[in-house]
């Protein structure tokens, strides 16, 4: 009998040890809706503003008339990534920010250059996968944020995070 308790007891220990240190269970959220570039996060409900105070001035900068709303729409190119924004009442806000630079993360720390079974491990299965990208919504909603990677072959060329209507 004490060995009976005795093996009952070790198997509890190991199991509950397994859960130690463990990383959290893969999936996708709203957590997950941001970048870091430049050592800064930022979302698409960023004001430019906060970006350029951010990563300084050495942006190249494009311009042009906004198809949905009143103003400019803007774009901010900087060597790690490109903010796309548009005039909102609050300002120019950041609607989708892209690179192709290693140097960019997302909250799960993968960067250009991770391949798609690291992409699926750290966040699961895409809401939808079209063999050259891979889209995570926390919505279906139309203007909802979305993390999406691009694919050469199975190897992360670009990635970006969009209110796009995609």
């Amino acid at each position: 009998m004490k060995r009976l308790l005795s093996l009952v007891l070790s198997a509890a220990l190991l199991l509950s040890a397994a859960g130690c240190g463990s990383s959290e269970a893969p999936g996708f959220g709203e957590e997950d809706l941001s970048l870091t570039v430049g050592g800064e996060i930022f979302d698409c409900d960023t004001n430019i503003e906060t970006v350029i105070a951010a990563l300084g001035d050495g942006y190249e900068y494009a311009e042009g008339k906004s198809c949905a709303y009143d103003g400019l729409d803007k774009t901010y190119a900087y060597d790690a990534a490109i903010f796309y924004t548009n005039p909102l009442a609050e300002g120019d806000i950041v609607t989708e920010i892209y690179t192709e630079s290693p140097d960019v993360t997302t909250s799960k720390g993968l960067a250009v250059g991770a391949s798609r079974d690291q992409v699926v491990e750290a966040y699961g299965q895409p809401d939808e996968d079209d063999g050259y990208t891979l889209y995570y919504r926390v919505s279906d909603e139309a203007g909802e944020p979305s993390l999406c990677f691009d694919l050469t072959g199975d190897t992360v060329s670009a990635i970006f995070l969009t209110r796009g209507l995609i």
